[in-house]
């Protein structure tokens, strides 16, 4: 957990990845996206997110001395790694059409309509 990028602290990068997941995500982009999505909790996962990473580079350095910070770099990595796999789910359902509620009417070679 002690590596870093580019001076940055290493979480830092992976906070940057669940940034873009969460913005990439289109919300609009089909009913299903909509339904699915909590601009809400957005927003809220947004802001965490950025109040999290101001404090990596301090907290990559505090580690090394103190096991409570170790134990919350650890926690934090856990939730960056639930919240992008949450985000992913998210933008695979969103890109799947809602399945269809009303009738669909089916005419078979006979002539016969039938409503399913």
């Amino acid at each position: 957990m002690a590596a870093t990028h580019k001076g940055r602290a290493y979480l830092y990068s992976l906070v940057d990845a669940v940034l873009d997941k969460l913005s990439a995500l289109d919300v609009n982009s089909t009913p299903a996206a909509t339904k699915l999505a909590d601009q809400k909790l957005f927003r809220k996962l947004r802001k965490s997110l950025l109040a999290t990473r101001s404090v990596l580079d301090d907290a990559e350095l505090k580690q090394i001395n103190d096991r409570e910070v170790k134990k919350w770099l650890f926690d934090v990595q856990h939730a960056l790694y639930m919240a992008d796999d949450l985000l992913e789910e998210l933008s695979t359902k969103a890109a799947m059409p809602l399945p269809f509620q009303g009738k669909i009417q089916v005419t078979l070679l006979s002539g016969l309509a039938l409503l399913i």
